[in-house]
C-alpha cells in the first residue's frame, strides 16, 4: 500500500491524471468496435509522442518553470539531425556528439542573452529560431541521409516477445521517453537546480534575496531544453534514416500546448514533469482519435480542440479562477 501511495505521489497531478483517464475511458467506449485500446494502438500512440514533440515538451518544462519560454526547440530539433548526418561522415560518434552540442550551445546562447543582456526570452529564442532555420538551409540543400549501425541505433526494437500482442518488440524510443521523463522528475524533485527552478519561477527577486543564483538556474534550464530538443532530433533522424530540413516545424507550439494541458503554469513556478507527460499523452490520444473519425470530419478540428484545451488549462490556473475558488472555500 505504501509503495502504491509513493508511486501515486510521484505522478501526482490530479486534474491532468483525471482528464487523461476520462479521455481514455470515453474514447475506448466510443471506438470499442474499432479496438482503440489494443496493445498495438497504445504503443503506437507512445511512439507518435516520442517522435513528434513529446521530448520537446519535457525540455520546455524546464524553461517554463523558470517563467521563461524557448521558441527555438523546433529549429534545434531539425538542425541537430542535419548536423549529425553531415559530421558523421568523419566519425559516427563524433556526429552524435556534434548533434547534441547544437542544443547545448543554442540553449547557452539564449540563456546568456536572457540573463546577461536582459533580452526577453520570447525575443531571444525567436531570433535563435530564425537563425538556426537559416543555418539549416545554408549547410544542407536537401535531406541528409543517416546510415550505418551506430547512427541508426534508434531504429532498434526491444522487448521482443515479452509484451503480449507485440511479438516483434517495441521501438527503443518508447522506453527512452519514459527514461527521460523519470530523469526530469528526479532532477526537479531531488536536486538544488530543480528546487531552484520553482523558486525562480515563483518569485525571481525573492529567490535572489534567498541567495539563489537566478541567472545560473535560468541558463541551466535553457541548456536542458536545448539538449533534450537536440536529443529528440537525433533520435528521429536515427529512427527514420534521414534528417529532413523542415523537421520540427511549429513543434515549439505543440510543446507549449502539451505543457499547458499537463498543468504547468505558463507564468512559471508551478507544475510537474509528470503532468507534462500526461499532457503529452492527452495530446496524442486526441491526435489518434481523428484517424478513427469519418473522412467527412476535417482533421483541422484537432487544432481547434487543442486551442480550447490550452485556453481551459491556462484559465483554470489564472488568478481570477483561483480567487473564485478561494472565496467559495471561505463561504463554505
Amino acid at each position: 500500500m505504501k509503495l502504491i501511495k509513493k508511486i501515486y505521489n510521484s505522478f501526482y497531478s490530479r486534474s491532468t491524471i483525471l482528464a487523461f483517464l476520462l479521455l481514455v475511458i470515453i474514447t475506448s467506449i466510443l471506438f470499442q468496435d474499432k479496438n482503440f485500446l489494443t496493445t498495438a494502438n497504445v504503443f503506437n500512440i507512445l511512439l507518435k509522442a516520442a517522435k513528434n514533440g513529446g521530448f520537446l515538451a519535457l525540455g520546455m518544462t524546464f524553461v517554463i518553470l523558470c517563467a521563461e519560454i524557448d521558441l527555438s526547440v523546433g529549429a534545434v530539433f531539425a538542425l541537430s539531425g542535419v548536423v549529425m548526418g553531415l559530421t558523421a561522415q568523419v566519425n559516427p560518434v563524433f556526429g552524435i556528439v556534434c548533434g547534441l552540442l547544437v542544443g547545448v550551445v543554442s540553449g547557452l546562447m539564449i540563456g546568456l542573452m536572457v540573463t546577461k543582456m536582459r533580452i526577453s526570452s520570447w525575443i531571444a529564442s525567436l531570433a535563435m529560431l530564425f537563425a538556426l532555420r537559416g543555418v539549416i538551409l545554408i549547410i544542407a540543400k536537401k535531406s541528409v541521409a543517416v546510415t550505418g549501425n551506430v547512427l541508426t541505433f534508434a531504429g532498434t526494437k526491444v522487448l521482443k516477445g515479452v509484451i503480449p500482442g507485440m511479438n516483434s518488440g517495441i521501438s527503443i524510443l518508447i522506453p527512452l521517453l519514459f527514461l527521460v521523463t523519470f530523469i526530469c522528475m528526479y532532477i526537479s524533485r531531488h536536486t538544488k537546480f530543480g528546487m531552484g527552478m520553482y523558486a525562480v519561477g515563483g518569485n525571481g527577486e525573492a529567490a535572489r534575496m534567498m541567495g539563489i543564483d537566478v541567472d545560473k538556474i535560468k541558463i541551466k534550464a535553457f541548456i536542458c531544453s536545448g539538449f533534450i530538443a537536440a536529443l529528440s532530433g537525433i533520435l528521429l533522424a536515427s529512427s527514420s534514416g534521414s534528417a529532413t530540413l523542415s523537421a520540427g516545424n511549429v513543434y515549439e507550439t505543440y510543446a507549449i500546448a502539451m505543457c499547458a494541458i499537463g498543468g504547468v503554469k505558463l507564468s512559471g513556478g508551478e507544475g510537474k514533469f509528470s503532468g507534462t507527460f500526461f499532457g503529452i499523452l492527452i495530446y496524442f490520444i486526441i491526435n489518434t482519435i481523428f484517424t478513427y473519425l469519418p473522412t467527412s470530419i476535417s482533421v483541422h478540428w484537432q487544432s481547434i480542440i487543442m486551442g480550447m484545451l490550452v485556453l481551459i488549462s491556462v484559465g483554470v490556473q489564472s488568478e481570477v479562477f483561483q480567487n473564485i475558488k478561494f472565496k467559495r472555500k471561505q463561504v463554505g
